[in-house]
């Protein structure tokens, strides 16, 4: 008896390790749908990572000519068309601004850095006066 009641128990359980309930209409839905936003959101996001603030504050100051060169067809669409692009230059400019701060451009050549900063005028000026006076006190 106990040997029956033992594989009774094995059968059930190993009916529920292969047992997988099927999954309901409303969370495949909702599944599908958050894949779907997922990806909409990966592209949408991969798209405007290309995109400079240098090429934004360009196409906000071609929106603002624009405006002025075609203001007397409709003025008040050129009103807003011009507020739209000064505010987008200006909220650009100071991105560009902000996030240059925290960044230095290095240069590589080869997996090496690269210095390719020259001295300035002024240094110069003064390599170039010590170097005349170091031979005028030669003399």
């Amino acid at each position: 008896m106990s040997d029956n009641i033992e594989r009774e128990i094995e059968e059930i359980l190993s009916q529920l390790d292969e047992f997988v309930p099927e999954e309901g209409v409303a969370r495949r839905v909702r599944r599908r749908s958050s894949d779907w936003a997922a990806n909409l959101n990966r592209a949408i996001t991969s798209r405007l990572a290309r995109v400079s603030l240098g090429r934004i504050m360009l196409v906000a100051l071609g929106l603002v000519l624009v405006a002025l060169l075609f203001g007397r067809v409709n003025p008040l669409l050129a009103r807003w068309v011009i507020i739209a692009g000064l505010v987008l230059f200006f909220t650009s400019f100071i991105l560009s601004l902000r996030l240059g701060q925290g960044r230095s451009a290095q240069r590589r050549w080869h997996g090496q850095v690269v210095d390719l900063s020259q001295p300035s005028l002024s240094e110069r000026v003064r390599s170039w006066l010590r170097g005349k006076r170091r031979r005028d006190w030669r003399r």
